[in-house]
Formats: structure tokens, C-alpha cells, sequence
């Protein structure tokens, strides 16, 4: 039986994908502004659809900044990135397209942090 959801990458692998490829200070300081510097740009322009976009969309970046936090630091990003990786240095071009498209999905309000407590249900 298909596991559901098997189609989109793991919340946690994206993240750890990501320390991996770009470092684990980048990315902390990418998603500590994701959700702080996106909520204050959020609540300043609330008036606006703009303002409040980024205001919804701040709240994406929260388990993305869990995670990172989690690994503490690269080598264990690396660690759980390790099969994601592999198929990056098998097929490269294929495999970026994937993780870019799925990239995007930040940018709807509360798709990954829906996406991801469901994949943590699943696993548990």
C-alpha cells in the first residue's frame, strides 16, 4: 500500500536538504527571518493583503525552524539528508526540479506546517 503523501518530500529530509547544501547558519538565519521578519511585516502592514500574506505565510516557516534547530548543526543535517543526496548525485537535474517545485509550496499559507504534522503522524 502507498503511503500517502509519498509523492512530497518529508518536511524534516527538505530542511535537512537544505542545511546541507547551503549551511546550517544560512538557513537558521533564513528561516528565523521567515518567521519573525516575515510576522513583523505581517503586523506593520496588516492593513494590507500584502501584510497580511506575510503574516500567514510566516507561520510556514515555523517547523522549518524547528527542524533546523534540531539538527544543531550541519553533520546532522547531512545525516538525515544522506538518501536524498544520493538520488541528488544520481539524477541531478530531475531531482532539483522536484525539490524546487515543492520549495514553492512555502509561499501558501500553512501548507508546510499542515504538511508537516501529518508526515509526523505518519511516522510516529
Amino acid at each position: 500500500m502507498k503511503k500517502p503523501f509519498s509523492n512530497v518530500i518529508s518536511i524534516r529530509k527538505l530542511a535537512a536538504l537544505d542545511v546541507s547544501l547551503n549551511g546550517w547558519i544560512f538557513i537558521t538565519s533564513e528561516f528565523f527571518f521567515g518567521v519573525f521578519g516575515l510576522m513583523a511585516l505581517g503586523i506593520l502592514f496588516f492593513e494590507t493583503f500584502m501584510g497580511f500574506y506575510f503574516f500567514l505565510v510566516s507561520f510556514n516557516y515555523i517547523p522549518l525552524l524547528i527542524y533546523v534547530l534540531h539538527f544543531r548543526n550541519q553533520e546532522n543535517a547531512n545525516k538525515e539528508a544522506r538518501a536524498e543526496i544520493s538520488r541528488l548525485k544520481m539524477r541531478r537535474s530531475e531531482v532539483i526540479r522536484k525539490y524546487n517545485h515543492q520549495q514553492l509550496m512555502v509561499f501558501i499559507p500553512f501548507t508546510i506546517i499542515i504538511l508537516s504534522i501529518l508526515q509526523e503522524i505518519q511516522n510516529f
